[in-house]
């Protein structure tokens, strides 16, 4: 299972998602902002218990550059969401 907020409309999701199915990966390209506990929540809840989740691999990132002392908490709010809130939710 892959996710991103865009799903298959991330770019280049659907050559990924073609060049593991070449290599016999079964894959399903959900969006899903893991930030969001009920929409991973969902997600994980589907994953079918013949193949059950036994990693995660969790590389979110947002790019926000500037010093630190431009750094407002809304902007540091910004970066962090999808890093902390995320991870929390994966735990």
């Amino acid at each position: 299972v892959l996710t991103s907020r865009s799903g298959m409309e991330a770019e280049g999701a659907a050559e990924l998602k073609a060049e593991l199915e070449g290599l016999g990966v079964r894959v399903t390209v959900v969006a899903c902002d893991a930030a969001d506990r009920a929409a991973l929540a969902a997600v994980l809840d589907a994953v079918p218990g013949e193949f059950p989740l036994t990693a995660v691999v969790h590389t979110a990132g947002v790019l926000d550059d500037g010093v630190l002392d431009a750094l407002t908490p809304g902007r540091a709010a910004g970066v962090l969401r999808p890093k902390v809130a995320a991870a929390r939710n994966l735990h």
